[in-house]
């Protein structure tokens, strides 16, 4: 019961205090009651739930709990990615790897650092009741470098999707986006198979090949044809500058662009951008192409409608970018959802980016220091609660902004509206909120000092770790084992 009461105490402080650059400084809060060390007792205790045998049925019962604030709808937007925490003086934790770091400063480095990937499953609110749009985190799990991180990710949203105390198996549809990352046969296909109201909105990569499906007339003998013998390419130009390593010459290769196919639909509407720029969005659509199967899944029988989206200039009619978007909808019900809603679903697929980034420099997930494994799966679970008790507090808390920021334009609208506010105004007001509440049940209870360590107590030294690196067919070597067995 003190453990409970313990982490209620950590993520009112969490939530609330602003300055905080470190988990321990949290203790420094009004609201965190007991002493800094409660931190980590809470996460050993919160760490053997969620590593131990009944994991399931809390995150399950805690998931009903959380969605219960989230107002019903026939329609669920989940969002994917993948986010890096950094672990290069931590040599006691087990599964480091050599992971992805962007924006290295330092010339001639590679871009890695020493850490995990944490794959995150968002929920997205960005309709009426959600004018500041809310990445609301489902399940965050933290994945090893040798793992397979795209067989987490369906583990991870089939685990939503299967459970019945949730909304979403019985849900009209829902809609999973993801990044070019998951336009995988490893990721589609056992989704796809699995649920009928289920569809993914998935980003392909600029210049891949798809495939028409083979109409023509099939050979007596031999596999039935299934794909067109030319593919098309996501792309507006009609070659390629291709490199031929025995020469080591680069030679121009023709390529049949997805624009010489004709479209199934096309629609164009404007937009403003927040610097008053009117841009027109140029959206194309085509139906039942293929992609590429993998050793293990086909995906013939799995086909997907494409739309393809350009942003031009209104008034230059230049485009605002060199490359144009595909995005990829496969499930049965794809003819269900309109191009124009491609778009706009998939363009708030970033907001999954912002929760990621204020998860760490604002409720410090990677910043929690542990020799543990157990204990830092513990404090990504709390930062997760945390999350959804700063969207709980929305639409009560009070604007509080500094004197410079009144002027900012989603503070302005703060202010005439009193809907819910975004995550960072909500944490800015969280500490008069709380203020109000009655801190009583949540005091620790009085007892006893204990007997402290024995003196003369030695103990083993922690084993340590080097960091794991991940061979570049990993999955290759995977799928062939599978197929020996």
């Amino acid at each position: 019961m003190n453990h409970a009461k313990g982490l209620v105490n950590i993520m009112m402080a969490l939530g609330s205090e602003t300055k905080a650059n470190c988990p321990v400084q949290l203790s420094e809060s009004p609201f965190f009651q007991y002493h800094y060390c409660i931190l980590g007792k809470v996460m050993k205790e919160l760490g053997k739930i969620l590593n131990g045998p009944h994991r399931e049925q809390f995150v399950s019962h805690l998931q009903k709990l959380l969605l219960s604030y989230v107002p019903e709808q026939s329609v669920y937007k989940i969002a994917l990615d993948f986010t890096m925490i950094f672990k290069p003086h931590s040599p006691t934790l087990a599964g480091r790897g050599f992971t992805y770091k962007p924006n290295n400063t330092i010339p001639k480095n590679q871009p890695i650092e020493i850490g995990y990937y944490v794959s995150c499953v968002n929920l997205g609110l960005y309709d009426a009741e959600h004018p500041e749009a809310w990445s609301l985190p489902l399940d965050n799990q933290r994945a090893e470098v040798d793992a397979d991180k795209i067989a987490l990710a369906v583990r991870q949203l089939k685990d939503l999707m299967e459970n019945t105390a949730l909304p979403f198996g019985k849900s009209k549809k829902v809609i999973s986006m993801g990044d070019s990352g998951y336009a995988l046969a490893d990721y589609i296909c056992p989704l796809i198979e699995s649920f009928d109201n289920l569809l993914l909105a998935i980003r392909l990569r600029y210049g891949i090949k798809v495939y028409k499906p083979y109409q023509g007339e099939q050979s007596a003998n031999g596999r039935d044809k299934e794909y067109e013998d030319e593919p098309y390419y996501l792309q507006r130009e009609s070659s390629r500058l291709v490199y031929n390593p025995q020469t080591k010459c680069r030679f121009e290769k023709a390529q049949r662009p997805i624009f010489d196919l004709p479209c199934d639909e096309t629609d164009s509407y404007d937009i403003k951008t927040a610097r008053g720029r009117v841009v027109t969005v140029e959206l194309c659509r085509w139906n039942d192409l293929l992609l590429p199967g993998s050793r293990k899944f086909k995906m013939s029988d799995k086909p997907f409608d494409l739309v393809g989206i350009r942003f031009i200039d209104k008034k230059s009619g230049k485009s605002l970018f060199k490359n144009d978007m595909f995005i990829g909808l496969w499930g049965e019900n794809r003819r269900t959802h309109t191009t124009r809603e491609t778009q706009i679903d998939y363009q708030h697929r970033y907001d999954i980016e912002p929760h990621n980034r204020f998860s760490k420099q604002q409720l410090l997930m990677d910043k929690y220091q542990t020799p543990d494994i157990q204990h830092l799966d513990a404090w990504l679970y709390a930062v997760q609660i945390t999350y959804w008790l700063l969207y709980a507090a929305a639409d009560e808390v009070e604007l509080c902004v500094k004197p410079w920021e009144k002027y900012l334009p989603q503070v302005k609208r703060a202010k005439k509206s009193d809907q819910r506010k975004s995550v960072a105004m909500t944490r800015k007001g969280a500490k008069g909120l709380f203020s109000t509440f009655d801190l009583t049940p949540f005091q620790p209870q009085e007892s006893k000092n204990g007997k402290g360590r024995k003196e003369g107590t030695v103990f083993d030294k922690r084993k340590r770790h080097p960091p794991k690196r991940k061979h570049k067919n990993q999955r290759n070597c995977k799928q062939k084992i599978e197929q020996l067995e």
